[in-house]
């Protein structure tokens, strides 16, 4: 079962830092000159990223949680908070991986708290 995670967590990782980047270029209106590239190390951030967070917060925090549920919710916070990171990011090109980071938790909190409502336990 951790293997699974594991690999869908790099999977959707990368999915999920490709998507963020490419929304921020595409709101930003900004250059397309290092766009490629910029994706490649996005989804290769990303799949670094979910290969270790997508178990650890599956195990911890969303055992009760739906397996295509908790992917699509944390893939959704990833890409929603990387992409607010970048606009934050003046000076800190590390800034888009903290907030996504921060998204996908978000997010996991959230499906967390539901699942908990939904089997009567507060």
């Amino acid at each position: 079962m951790t293997f699974g995670l594991v690999a869908a967590g790099t999977i959707l990782g990368a999915v999920a830092g490709a998507a963020a980047f490419t929304l921020a270029i595409v709101l930003s209106e900004g250059s397309t000159s290092f766009f490629v590239g910029g994706t490649v190390i996005a989804a290769a951030v990303g799949a670094v990223l979910g290969s270790v967070t997508a178990p650890a917060i599956a195990w911890l925090l969303l055992r009760h949680v739906p397996l295509g549920r908790m992917f699509v919710g944390s893939v959704v916070g990833t890409v929603v908070g990387g992409a607010l990171g970048w606009f934050g990011a003046m000076t800190d090109i590390t800034s888009p991986v903290w907030t996504a980071f921060a998204g996908c938790l978000a997010a996991s909190l959230v499906m967390h708290h539901h699942a908990r409502l939904a089997a009567g336990r507060r």
